[in-house]
């Protein structure tokens, strides 16, 4: 029998701040079951919720410790707080139905609900919670990929990493999926999203050809799917096929093209970084030059202030600005609809710090939506707060190896 000091209990103020931010209601998806009210007499209340732990109370309890060091699963961020039924069956079998990411993504889920009702907004919570394949170029197929809040895709070049924000992607925009149809073999890529909005919902997808793709939500046709959700991506430009060089461009335009939303917005959002607690950015300024251009002046943290964007900054510092901006956006978007960044290269030239800042940045309370970043394979220190999925092999023949919260 394992002794009440060898386990990581929760303090009394953990679980009433658990309980709180759940406003003592169940976060199990379509459950929300009240978990207080009145007791036998007048001057009683009864509770019969649980502050559940999400890594293990014990180092060989269900889901395991996760790397986490004892007073670390002590905390809040390792509560979830369930009715008594589904605090007991998320433990069930050693907890494997309930991975430790899915029972963050409930919690997120369950708070957001809880922080819109609160504040008198209506509109929905989304999580991207795993996406199946069952037929797809580039991957050995069936394979299962879940995700957390912020998840990194590991792997060498062409091993599928853009392939797989591709296709999540066309959940909203078939337009990613065009190019991924293979005239030879119709039917070619076939996948299912789990979404919670926060019920379980699935959307299957089939692309038929260049101008067929076909929608299932829950197993019925659809036209397209309903579901709102948007995703803000940060893209690398590729320079011309005559040239190995980009070709010039004024900073506005830089940040247009590489976040793919008119200057205007660009404009409009670049006083809003670096307001943000955990921000590597100080701010952003814009200097509209005689020539009628307009140049963005930068101060990164670490580095002197007032650098151009384009000609001073180092490639690793124009990458924590254009994460910063894209962060902005997707940020304020996810005020109204679930919202997912996709980073399809920015973190690649990261040393292991500096990756470590950028997880640590977009896994705060502060940030209301998910992050899936691609990473090439060159180490994985800072990943202890990001779900990694590591893809093996390449162009033609990947495979997808277990995912870990490291």
């Amino acid at each position: 029998m394992t002794s009440k000091k060898s386990r990581a209990e929760f303090p009394a103020a953990v679980k009433v701040t658990s309980a709180k931010r759940a406003a003592y209601r169940c976060g199990f998806p379509d459950c929300d079951r009240a978990t207080t009210g009145p007791g036998a007499s007048g001057g009683q209340s009864v509770t019969t919720g649980i502050a559940a732990h999400i890594y293990s109370a014990t180092d060989d309890g269900p889901r395991g410790p996760g790397g986490f060091s004892f007073n670390e699963r002590q905390g809040i961020d390792n509560a979830i707080w369930l009715c008594a039924e589904h605090a007991s069956r998320i433990d069930k079998n050693n907890g494997v139905e309930f991975s430790a990411s899915t029972l963050q993504a409930y919690k997120r889920m369950h708070e957001e609900k809880i922080r819109r009702e609160r504040d008198g907004i209506g509109a929905k919570t989304g999580w991207i919670h795993s996406i199946s394949l069952d037929q797809a170029p580039i991957f050995r197929t069936p394979a299962e990929i879940e995700f957390g809040k912020v998840t990194v895709l590991h792997g060498d070049n062409d091993s599928g990493k853009t392939a797989l924000c591709d296709w999540l992607q066309g959940m909203s925009d078939p337009g990613t999926l065009c190019d991924w149809a293979d005239p030879k073999r119709p039917g070619s890529l076939s996948f299912e999203v789990i979404y919670l909005d926060p019920l379980k919902q699935k959307l299957r997808v089939r692309v038929q050809s260049r101008d067929e793709v076909e929608y299932f939500v829950n197993g019925e046709p659809a036209p397209f799917d309903p579901n709102p959700i948007r995703f803000v991506r940060l893209r690398d430009l590729q320079p011309s096929r005559f040239s190995d060089r980009l070709p010039p461009m004024t900073d506005l335009e830089f940040l247009s093209r590489t976040l793919s939303v008119n200057p205007a917005l660009v404009r409009n959002m670049m006083p809003l970084v670096g307001t943000q607690r955990t921000s590597t950015v100080a701010g952003l300024r814009l200097d509209y030059r005689q020539d009628g251009s307009i140049r963005v002046w930068t101060d990164v943290h670490g580095t002197s202030p007032g650098l151009s964007l384009q000609d001073q900054l180092s490639n690793t510092e124009r990458c924590r600005v254009l994460i910063e901006i894209a962060a902005v956006f997707a940020r304020y978007s996810a005020k109204r609809v679930p919202t997912v960044l996709l980073l399809d290269w920015a973190a690649k030239s990261f040393d292991n710090r500096w990756m470590s800042r950028v997880v640590e940045f977009l896994s705060t309370e502060e940030i209301p939506f998910q992050t899936i970043i691609e990473r090439v394979t060159n180490g994985l220190g800072g990943h202890s707060m990001a779900r990694v999925v590591t893809l093996y092999g390449s162009k033609t023949d990947v495979t997808v190896g277990p995912s870990s919260s490291l």
